[in-house]
């Protein structure tokens, strides 16, 4: 069923389209983190999603083939039925595959919709954004090229509309009336709007 949100204060999310459905009572959050980042329970925004549940994470290695990235971000679910999976960036197409393949709930935030073509620019070798080296190899973006962004899933795609790194309005076309999306003007591919989107986590998974 789809319905507006009319009860939030920020008018994004007042004009967003929600499904409500989720079947799971969500009692854990798991934050699926970027390219060349990592799990960090101290970050900005895993703080602001633990003020609504115990969050999990791993650190995932994004140059190792997507079945083995998936694998250790399943591996880090702590409660398999009882689960949220929150990703950003690149981890907001693993936390769409993870919600779709395992039958959670799931947002997606600032989604890399087509990582095929979004991580060529990191092939080669780089450095982290926490100091690290990493070796991106051609053949693990082609290992993307048959895999497409989740649309058969509970979930929602959460866009910051001023991201640099991603095209949000590519992401709309993607995805609009397939998902409910929510839009926040401005903004940027970090994700400036956690603590706006929270109310709007907590009504539609953590509600009594």
């Amino acid at each position: 069923m789809v319905t507006e949100h009319r009860a939030s204060a920020h008018p994004a999310i007042e004009r967003a389209q929600a499904r409500v459905g989720a079947a799971c009572v969500v009692q854990r959050i798991l934050y699926c983190h970027g390219f060349a980042s990592n799990f960090d329970p101290e970050k900005e925004k895993v703080r602001a999603l633990s003020t609504l549940a115990p969050v999990d994470g791993v650190t995932v290695d994004y140059t190792l083939p997507p079945s083995q990235v998936f694998a250790a971000f399943s591996g880090a679910i702590v409660a398999p039925k009882n689960t949220l999976i929150v990703g950003t960036s690149m981890g907001g197409f693993f936390a769409a595959w993870l919600g779709c393949e395992l039958g959670l709930p799931f947002i997606a935030i600032n989604p890399a919709i087509t990582p095929a073509k979004s991580l060529r620019k990191y092939i080669g070798v780089g450095r982290t954004h926490y100091g690290t080296t990493f070796h991106l190899k051609q053949e693990v973006t082609d290992a993307y090229s048959g895999l497409l962004f989740r649309l058969d899933g509970d979930g929602t795609v959460v866009l910051d509309l001023e991201d640099k790194v991603i095209d949000a309005h590519a992401t709309i076309a993607a995805v609009e009336n397939r998902l409910p999306l929510i839009e926040f003007p401005g903004g940027s591919h970090r994700f400036d709007h956690m603590h706006a989107l929270l109310p709007e986590i907590q009504r539609r998974f953590l509600a009594s």
